[in-house]
């Protein structure tokens, strides 16, 4: 083998591995529920290819608010699934739209679409 055939097989290796780490192993910001007046901790979702935030932290025993709004006419973000917490909530397109439980038990807890594209995760501290 030559020396420029040694580079571009490095290279290459060097890129794959750096491709799987950010999408797979990179760490993802997570969003700490702000708490209201009322108790309640309110985050805002946002629905568009993905949900922002997909990593949200709140605490056990509290009353969640979280509100998904919907910028997109894709079938499959028309419902969020809460399996864990038997919530679920249908998301028409352009409107707010509010999902309240109280998490009672602490974990991490996947939450998606009905179609299981887009994906979150709910933290229970």
């Amino acid at each position: 083998m030559t020396t420029s055939q040694i580079i571009v097989i490095l290279g290459g290796l060097a890129l794959t591995i750096f491709i799987a780490w950010y999408f797979w192993f990179a760490p993802k910001a997570q969003t700490r529920a702000a708490v209201s007046e009322s108790g309640a901790q309110e985050v805002a979702v946002t629905v568009k290819g993905g949900y922002t935030p997909d990593v949200i932290v709140v605490q056990k025993g509290r009353p969640v608010r979280l509100t998904f709004t919907r910028h997109e006419s894709s079938a499959c973000s028309e419902k969020v699934l809460f399996p864990d917490f038997n919530q679920n909530a249908l998301l028409p397109e352009g409107e707010q739209v509010t999902l309240e439980f109280t998490p009672d038990k602490a974990g991490e807890f996947g939450f998606q679409c009905q179609m299981g594209m887009l994906r979150g995760k709910l933290i229970v501290e």
